[in-house]
């Protein structure tokens, strides 16, 4: 009888093991797998990332060649030329298909290395398939190409065009990088570990459009992203997206935080973008684990807004630039450290979720 009771309780524990083995696998399978054998990097290694990596403006053979690949689908687009070759390029990383990610610097960035000048730091196409996005950065270089010298005497702008190539670039453009992660949800935030994959499985049933990664900074683009604001300590971020239409503040002084004296700035620039394109709406957006409004602007305190332009239509790009052009304007020519004596005025905001 013994006997009997203790090969019952072997079977049943055997049974179960291997319930639990297939369970996990399930849960495995579900989750899209990443097309690299690259080890994805831990979140505690973040401090490990050089933050001057050594680039020269210069636009190399590589560079000239990714230009011509961006006139030729600015061409597929019906716009008009990048003049993508009129910049002066810095690279040192490329995304996971070999494409360069580039950014264009207008001011004396060794001046800023000795006396730090107010910055403020462009990113566009960080999803590839927010087209107008990609377009709207492209008309802000040539418009800050035509300023004179002078203009940058105390500011550094840093432009980040194409955040995302191998998004933007596929054969039908795509949220997510050639590895099917979605950048704005692979930084490494203090709640990455414990809430991305949880949020991605709950709240979006796996939608493979917002897969956060199988680690936090597990993507070269966000490896880049970081660097780039390691490397030039912004004063100010805007990073453009679409299409939600509507702009939206994280860092001090938010609708999610206590203020202080770069907030209270910080906040009314915000007002200011609105008004001076049409009272365009102000939202109180929620930050995401992995997203960089909550690793710069919420972790951080570096005022970061979000500009969700209203489509992601091409046939509308242009018409966006001339729409926000004086609000991007505010937010370059404004220094968050100078009080300009104004109160913090009471703004109409709408409240989102994602």
């Amino acid at each position: 009888m013994e006997n009997i009771k203790y090969f019952v309780a072997q079977t049943i524990l055997i049974l179960f093991i291997l319930g639990g083995a297939c369970a996990k696998q399930h849960i495995v399978e579900d989750v899209p797998q990443l097309q690299s054998t690259e080890i994805a990097q831990p979140e505690k290694s973040i401090e490990k990332i050089p933050a001057d990596e050594t680039s020269v403006a210069i636009n190399t053979p590589k560079v000239i060649e990714f230009c011509k690949k961006i006139e030729k689908k600015f061409d597929q687009l019906g716009w008009i030329s990048a003049r993508c070759e009129k910049n002066k390029w810095h690279h040192v990383r490329n995304s996971y298909l070999g494409d360069p990610l580039m950014w264009v610097v207008f001011g004396d960035e060794n001046a800023h290395k000795a006396d730090k000048k107010d910055c403020t730091m462009f990113f566009c196409g960080v999803h590839g398939d927010e087209t107008t996005t990609i377009k709207f950065c492209f008309d802000l270089m040539d418009t800050l190409l035509e300023k004179s010298p002078e203009y940058f005497h105390e500011k550094l702008v840093v432009v980040v065009p194409l955040v995302n190539p191998d998004g933007f670039f596929a054969d039908i453009p795509s949220r997510t990088n050639h590895r099917g992660v979605d950048i704005n949800r692979n930084f490494p935030t203090k709640d990455w570990n414990k809430s991305a994959l949880k949020l991605w499985d709950k709240k979006f049933k796996k939608n493979k459009r917002r897969f956060p990664g199988h680690h936090a900074m597990s993507e070269p683009e966000t490896v880049f992203h970081i660097n780039i604001i390691k490397r030039y300590k912004p004063t100010k971020i805007v990073s453009l997206h679409s299409p939600l239409s509507f702009v939206d503040y994280d860092g001090p002084g938010d609708f999610k935080k206590e203020t202080n004296k770069i907030g209270t700035e910080a906040s009314n620039l915000l007002l200011q973008m609105s008004e001076s394109s049409k009272k365009f709406r102000i939202s109180n957006y929620p930050f995401f684990p992995g997203s960089l409004g909550n690793w710069a602007g919420n972790e951080r305190d570096i005022p970061t807004y979000t500009l969700e332009l209203p489509s992601s239509d091409p046939l509308k790009a242009t018409r966006y630039w001339v729409l926000f052009k004086d609000a991007i304007f505010k937010v370059i020519d404004k220094d968050l450290n100078v009080m300009d004596n104004s109160q913090l005025q009471k703004v109409d905001i709408e409240k989102f979720e994602d």
